[in-house]
């Protein structure tokens, strides 16, 4: 129970509160700016004990006069506890924020009130993670107080050409990313890092794949564990849970949104637990128990015709990971972790955090969500009651009786249907925006990152610092990963072309062959590759002279036994096989010409045996190159289809402005007409 409370509060701070954008798509291209708000609201102490009784007490958030959103209520006596956060984007212009304290008694009095300036909020001095204390409430007793964290920005969004560099790095290294930040962030900071990834990955068609990866990943980490499967604050786990909100909420309402309405304006009692219920009372209770949780179980089972292609193609994915390490009994555990304990059951459990419900439940139906979300989850966990819930025994034949179908949706679920469509480009509401979240949460972490991690992901600090101040990026994003700095120098003397040298780290290669070297010397130091002896040239031959005048008779020269090869002149003819250690061709001692960068002069050296005697590569490097060509091109595909949409959309619009300005115009010459 508390585990599926847990995963409650963490989606309802992670629910979006939007408001329609304040610009058009042709503003894409312009420099604007935009207002950014985030707001947790914790717990508030000292309120009277009659206004923290039934039936409780909501926060809410005013900006400017106007009410934005408001918490579920709390009641009981001592301390108000919410952990719920609200995230407001492309604001319009406002100046006040207000949290407000309201009973939901007669009247529905404001017992306190908190009011800031959004201008300190935004001050330079503000730290980065917000401002964070008990704010004292006013109207309010003395020592009332609410604790809350604000943090509010006004981003700089720049025309989503200047973003390039930094989408591409994120498209094509997205994994590396998250490797080297993972240990470096806080829980919070990787929720909203991963938040801000899966929105821009999503608009450029590349959020499956990062969700995939990353749930790989995360069960390579685990190492079969089924226990920390998605049950720890990873970046795997905020990206899933983001993923999953993006293209499971539509999926929600159809399955889960007509019954879960139903048990909360119920009035019938489901409480199982004899030290909370009459025991005459207890079977009538048991049974409606039982009827609750086999509707809610059989509108599940049926739910797989509306399923999400998307969701399924990556658990599809998953369960294949599986089987390739020889975990397959794993797969449906990761489908089961993924759907029901951070989606289907939270959303039963608190429905008005997913848009099921208007209002937090009333406390007889919340009890009895609660259970049936703790039947569901360990129906899901194949995971009977045991002595810690001795009271909902019972339910175990439930539980054996609906297995088999349970294990047939994880199955169906997690099968790729070869009819449907793909999803491909999903398309954005403003890319730049949230761009631009994403360069300044990375600016943020990457101010507090260690040195040697900004090293290991460049050329993405170089990419940051640039579009921070303004200037051009004069870097290129590799399309592999580039290797960490303590292989980068072992990797020249190998032949290998590095991805990235940062400039300050030029003064550490050295060139591969020197002003003073001669080929001579490289030959002999083996930098350069002989030839085998099976591969040699071959040896030229005298040819016969025929002469055409008589020469002098002489007697035949006696040969003189020697014990080796006479002392040839230079300049001679090879007669024969040359001594393999002094070859009698000369070398050219002139150097070749040198490019400036060093992976340059790398690209122009041979790099191993077969390269120095232009054969070709082995068959299956050749093959991989292949695959990687092959793919890099249908990332190009996706991208090019991609800027022609967005280049048609724009074109629409510019079109339909100009009939409207037609129109305009037409209208103000009758105006002046008449």
């Amino acid at each position: 129970g508390s585990t599926l409370h847990l995963r409650c509060l963490l989606w309802g701070a992670n629910k979006p509160k939007r408001f329609p954008p304040s610009h058009s798509h042709l503003q894409d291209n312009v420099e604007r700016e935009e207002t950014w708000l985030s707001v947790w609201v914790h717990e508030a102490k000292g309120l009277p004990r009659a206004a923290a009784g039934a039936p409780g007490v909501r926060a809410e958030l005013w900006l400017d006069g106007a009410l934005l959103a408001r918490t579920a209520p709390r009641a009981g006596p001592g301390q108000l506890f919410w952990a719920e956060r609200f995230h407001f984007e492309a604001l319009p212009p406002a100046r006040r924020l207000s949290l407000r304290l309201r009973g939901l008694g007669p009247g529905s009095a404001v017992l306190g009130r908190v009011a800031l300036a959004l201008e300190e909020l935004d001050a330079p001095r503000a730290p980065a993670a917000g401002l964070e204390r008990w704010f004292p409430l006013l109207g309010a007793p003395a020592g009332a107080a609410l604790r809350a964290r604000i943090r509010a920005r006004r981003l700089r969004v720049l025309p989503s050409e200047r973003y390039k560099e930094l989408a591409e790095f994120l498209t094509f290294h997205y994994a590396r990313l998250c490797g080297a930040l993972e240990p470096a962030l806080p829980a919070q900071a990787k929720e909203e890092l991963a938040a801000a990834m899966v929105r821009v990955l999503r608009a450029t068609g590349r959020a499956q794949a990062l969700v995939t990866d990353l749930g790989t990943a995360e069960l390579a980490r685990c190492g079969g564990r089924e226990a920390l499967l998605f049950r720890e604050n990873t970046l795997a786990t905020k990206a899933i849970d983001e993923y999953m909100k993006l293209v499971a909420q539509d999926y929600l309402q159809e399955t889960l949104g007509q019954v879960v309405r139903r048990l909360c304006a119920s009035t019938e009692d489901c409480e199982v637990d004899p030290s909370k219920c009459p025991a005459s009372e207890l079977p009538e209770h048991q049974a409606r128990l039982r009827n609750s949780c086999e509707e809610v179980f059989e509108t599940i089972i049926h739910s797989y015709d509306w399923f999400p292609a998307e969701l399924g193609i990556v658990f599809s994915s998953w369960r294949e990971a599986c089987k390739e390490r020889g975990s397959e009994v794993l797969g449906p555990r990761l489908v089961c972790a993924s759907l029901f304990l951070r989606l289907l059951c939270p959303a039963i459990l608190a429905p008005s955090l997913f848009g099921l419900a208007p209002d937090h439940p009333a406390p007889g139906p919340a009890r009895t969500l609660t259970l049936i979300a703790k039947v569901i989850q360990n129906l899901a966990n194949r995971a009977p009651f045991g002595e810690k819930e001795a009271y909902m025994g019972f339910m175990n034949s439930f539980l054996e009786e609906h297995g088999p179908a349970m294990q047939c949706f994880l199955d169906q679920v997690a099968m790729v249907d070869v009819d449907a469509a793909p999803s491909g480009y999903q398309g954005s509401g403003d890319l730049a925006l949230q761009l631009a979240v994403l360069h300044a949460q990375l600016c943020t972490i990457f101010a507090e990152l260690d040195q040697t991690t900004r090293d290991t992901l460049e050329p993405l600090p170089t990419i940051l610092r640039a579009i921070e101040e303004g200037q051009p990026v004069l870097v290129s994003v590799p399309m592999r990963l580039p290797l960490p700095p303590a292989q980068v120098h072992s990797s020249l003397s190998a032949g290998e072309k590095p991805g990235f040298l940062a400039p300050r780290d030029l003064p550490k290669h050295t060139p591969l062959i020197s002003k003073s070297q001669s080929l001579r010397s490289v030959r002999r130091s083996e930098s350069w590759a002989r030839p085998r002896p099976d591969e040699e040239r071959p040896l030229r031959r005298p040819r016969p002279v025929q002469r055409t005048q008589s020469v002098p008779v002489r007697r035949p020269a006696r040969r003189r036994q020697s014990a080796g090869p006479w002392p040839r002149p230079k300049g001679s003819l090879s007669m024969g096989p040359a001594p393999r250690a002094r070859p009698w061709t000369r070398d050219s001692a002139s150097l070749p010409r040198k490019p400036s960068v060093p992976w340059q002069r790398q690209m122009d050296q041979p790099q191993d045996r077969n390269q120095a005697l232009g054969t070709h590569r082995p068959v299956n490097k050749l093959a991989e190159l292949q695959c990687e060509v092959a793919a890099l091109r249908e990332e190009q595909k996706v991208l090019s289809r991609l800027v022609e949409s967005l280049s048609t959309q724009i074109r629409a619009l510019t079109e339909q402005q100009e009939q409207l300005r037609g129109q305009l115009q037409d209208l103000d010459s009758r105006l002046r007409a008449g």
